[in-house]
């Protein structure tokens, strides 16, 4: 399987409103940089999938994350917007880390 790794940040505001107690403060609005990975599944060793068009698409596309959305939540919204961009023909797995440390993998 050859892969495009397509990477970006964006600055965004979350909250757990269901966190436990040990975490009780995730419970209030707070910011992350969110590093965002986008891998597609290439169909030939000749970069099928540009790398930097694909980045615009996704940075003019990734929309703006300002509520109670998780890393995984977030993920799947990207992971779906990336599958209906190639029509479901290619493999898609989508990571959001939160400030570069924990998140989430889709696949």
């Amino acid at each position: 399987m050859i892969w495009a790794v397509i990477k970006l940040q964006k600055e965004g505001f979350h909250y757990w409103k269901d966190a436990p107690e040990k975490v009780a403060f995730l419970r209030n609005k707070h910011r992350h940089t969110f590093h965002i990975t986008v891998w597609v599944e290439q169909q030939h060793d000749e970069r099928d999938v540009e790398y930097i068009m694909f980045k615009h698409w996704l940075e003019e596309n990734i929309p703006n994350f300002d509520g109670p959305q998780s890393c995984e939540s977030m993920a799947i919204i990207i992971k779906v917007k990336c599958e209906n961009y190639f029509n479901n023909t290619r493999k898609i797995k989508v990571q959001v880390m939160e400030d570069d440390e924990n998140g989430a993998l889709i696949e």
